[in-house]
């Protein structure tokens, strides 16, 4: 198995429980379960971008990746169930990955910082 998977994996999972598991139009970054699924997407993208050979390039591309990805399953099956539910959905994907992405190179930076000062200290 390619160690980027797990990483994607991992990421998938923590955005998209909370995610998926909030009603339609109700979903709001307030939720206990949301502030936990950015939790750990930061620790994530910290931990593979300082600690991980995928480095801050890759590891951000993997783990902010798994957030478009995890709106795109929940606009998936949403249209299935009601093919007008998501008449926006490009919106959504495009600011599900500026979100993903931003948050994971952000987390990714601090990761490197954490090594590199671990390293000199």
């Amino acid at each position: 198995m390619k160690p980027w998977l797990t990483w994607f994996s991992a990421a998938f999972l923590a955005v998209g429980i909370p995610w998926w598991t909030a009603p339609y139009n109700h979903f709001t970054l307030s939720h206990p379960l949301a502030i936990l699924g950015c939790l750990v997407l930061v620790c994530l993208s910290a931990w593979v971008a300082g600690w991980t050979p995928l480095g801050l390039g890759r590891g951000g591309l993997v783990v902010g990746g798994a957030v478009p990805c995890a709106v795109m399953v929940r606009v998936l099956v949403d249209v299935v169930k009601e093919p007008t539910s998501h008449n926006l959905w490009p919106f959504e994907v495009v600011l599900a990955g500026l979100f993903g992405f931003g948050l994971a190179y952000a987390a990714g930076l601090m990761g490197l910082l954490c090594r590199r000062m671990l390293k000199e200290g």
